[in-house]
């Protein structure tokens, strides 16, 4: 082998950081875009929001003649700028820089963004006002969360010192279901040793900073002054089932199963029905959570009259104590597009819900910064971050302005190519792909699909996300396309209108939908039938 050196050319394409930043915005949805434009503000003194006409007038003939449909990377960096806050040509000296400081130039600098004096805390120009200190502050309400509420009813419970601290710990690492998915000899062990450091610490108060748990243990030092015991298995089952009769009953439970026996044995007085269900949740889980209910009738010697009666006071208790109350599926849908028929014109309207957006400008603090900087010396750092913070304050109105007109154009092209959903509903809608999108749009697909992940629709048939609008076509027997979604509605109309004591097969679905003109294989509808998340046949079965 040899080794040397050769020259060859080649042509890349590279990304600017600033297109990389363009890139993410068109990701965000409305919600986090608004966060991110938010933080941008705080983040950026440049950047402040417009919140009269004259600003938006100014705003809007400033930028007038800047749009293009493709988007334009600002200036970089590194690139020379006509802007008055560049270094001379001819370069200054650090020393020079350095004793060309002045100490009060950090504070001239303060006044003249702001308009404050640092050293007052006031405005610069405003008058002295002998109620400043005296200012109102706000109150609010602090409402307890889930966990604080069992805390609070800890305190009610007839413990010893040491079941009480590993009922905290228990509380401590409920989630919001309601369920303790830790494992229990896990927490045991933990609050043991914290039990030892806080032994340790009554023995030698110097040694408390050295521990690993100091913080964790300082409740406990503040509040008992004797040793405590270490706790055990059998001792930490006593404490749960304590926690597990508490308000709402069947929290801290490890399992479903374990969860509804604890609201059933929570209730005063049991009736027969109910005497039942825990005998059918304590011996015959397993065939009950199958919907095996005649291994149920022949191990419990009961007709299904009883079982029913039974069945039905198991599916009126909560298999979520906690009622998830921070999940995702409590997360409101902020919607990006808004999509609006016009009787008048028979056409549609289609806007960009940008109206939590703030209105966005250059500070004008930085134009009367601008004015006065020919007569103040500023070192070079800060007239680098002036520069910087200018261009990306140019940059994010830009860009918002750019994000605004390409998400824009990707709605009107899939309005354009479903025409037929929004004008009759689900049931019209067409087999599309996000090639079709691109090639009406003229953009990229990866374009589109940035645009489309995470973004919803505002119709007259409802709130869609755009993914509902593309799905794969299917051949009906007369040789007409149609989209796969509806094949899953026709399936998921006849599950919900099936006799629940004789729910219909994969294989009867099949041959249903074939009697409706679309040819589709039992091995599919089984597939789109769990992408739908409803359960085979006999667990939708009922007595």
């Amino acid at each position: 082998m040899k080794l040397g050196l050769s020259l060859q050319t080649s042509l890349l394409q590279t990304l600017t950081p600033q297109q990389i930043q363009y890139l993410k915005l068109l990701q965000l949805p409305a919600m986090q875009m608004e966060q991110h434009v938010r933080a941008e503000m705080e983040n950026n003194p440049m950047l402040e929001e417009a919140i009269d006409d004259a600003d938006m007038a100014y705003e809007a003939e400033q930028s007038r003649g800047q749009e293009s449909t493709d988007f334009t990377a600002p200036q970089r960096d590194d690139a020379p700028s006509t802007s008055s806050f560049e270094t001379p040509s001819q370069e200054t000296p650090v020393s020079d820089l350095a004793s060309e400081f002045d100490p009060k130039d950090a504070f001239e600098f303060y006044k003249l963004i702001w308009g404050e004096d640092p050293s007052s805390g006031r405005a610069a120009d405003a008058p002295y006002d002998d109620d400043d200190d005296e200012t109102e502050s706000m109150v609010f309400k602090d409402t307890p969360s889930f966990t604080d509420d069992l805390f609070e009813q800890l305190r009610f419970l007839p413990m010893s010192h040491e079941e009480r601290f590993l009922a905290q710990q228990i509380v401590g690492n409920v989630d919001t279901d309601g369920y303790l998915r830790r494992d229990l000899n896990e927490i045991i062990e933990e609050t043991n040793t914290m039990i030892a450091e806080h032994n340790i610490a009554l023995s030698a108060p110097a040694m408390l900073g050295t521990t690993m748990h100091a913080t964790m243990t300082a409740a406990l030092i503040n509040d008992i002054d004797e040793p405590l015991e270490q706790v055990h298995r059998k001792q930490a089952e006593v404490v749960l089932k304590k926690i597990q009769s508490l308000d709402p009953p069947g929290v801290a439970s490890r399992t479903v199963q374990e969860c509804l026996l604890a609201q059933l044995r929570a209730l005063p007085k049991l009736n027969a029905a109910q005497k039942l269900a825990v005998a059918v949740l304590t011996d015959t889980y397993d065939a009950f959570a199958m919907k095996h209910y005649h291994v149920i009738e022949r191990t419990l010697g009961v007709t299904s009259d009883y079982l029913r009666e039974a069945i039905e006071v198991i599916r009126s208790l909560n298999p979520r104590p906690g009622g998830g109350t921070f999940g995702q599926e409590m997360n409101t849908v902020a919607p990006d597009f808004i999509v609006e028929r016009d009787e008048e014109l028979d056409d549609f309207i289609v806007t960009v819900n940008d109206s939590r957006l703030p209105a966005l400008r250059v500070s004008t603090a930085y134009e009367r910064l601008k004015k006065e900087a020919r007569y103040r010396k500023f070192n070079k750092e800060t007239r680098e971050w002036l520069r910087k913070k200018y261009e990306d304050a140019k940059f994010l109105i830009q860009a918002i302005r750019q994000r605004k007109s390409t998400m824009l154009r990707v709605m009107t092209a899939i309005v354009a190519l479903q025409e037929d959903f929004f004008r009759h509903g689900p049931a019209a809608l067409k087999p599309l792909i996000y090639r079709d999108v691109s090639e009406v749009a003229g953009m990229d697909i990866s374009t589109i699909c940035r645009i489309v992940n995470g973004k919803y629709v505002v119709t007259e048939f409802g709130t869609f996300e755009l993914k509902y609008f593309f799905s794969e076509s299917l051949l009906t027997d007369e040789g007409e396309e149609i989209s796969t979604r509806i094949i899953k509605q026709k399936i998921k109309d006849m599950i919900d209108a099936e006799s629940k004591v004789k729910p219909l097969s994969d294989d009867k679905l099949a041959k249903d939908l074939k009697k409706l003109g679309y040819n589709v294989a039992r091995r599919t509808v089984a597939k789109y039938r769990e992408q739908l998340r409803i359960p085979v046949a006999r667990l939708r079965r009922e007595l």
